[in-house]
Formats: structure tokens, sequence, C-alpha cells
């Protein structure tokens, strides 16, 4: 029976890791998505208007209001 615990008790411990893994890969293919979303936006834009200026739009800039 203990033995048999500890095996149930390894596979969840392996489960749970590769749970957070994916998580982990998951999240990057989402945030990649995003980036390469905004910056295609930003590109569209620029070629629309090309009279505005873009360069303070990036996912590094924080806009603050007032």
């Amino acid at each position: 029976m203990k033995e048999e615990l500890g095996k149930r008790g390894e596979e969840l411990v392996q489960k749970d890791e590769l749970q957070k893994k994916t998580k982990e890969d998951l999240t990057s293919d989402v945030a990649n998505s995003y980036m390469v979303g905004f910056d295609d936006v930003v590109a569209q834009a620029t070629c629309i208007y090309p009279e505005l200026d873009f360069s303070q739009l990036g996912l590094g800039k924080i806009v603050v209001d007032g």
C-alpha cells in the first residue's frame, strides 16, 4: 500500500511539473502573438498616417494621462 501511494505521489509531482511547464509555454505563446500583432498594427498605422509620430508607442512604453 505504501509503495502504491509513493508511486502515485511521484506521478502527481510529475504531472504538476508538466502542467506548470505547459502553462509557461502557453503564456509565452500568447505574449509573443500579442507582440507580433501590436507591431503589425503600428506598422499599418504608420503607412496610413505617415504624418503622425508613433515612436512613443511600443510594448515597453507606458502612456500616462495627466
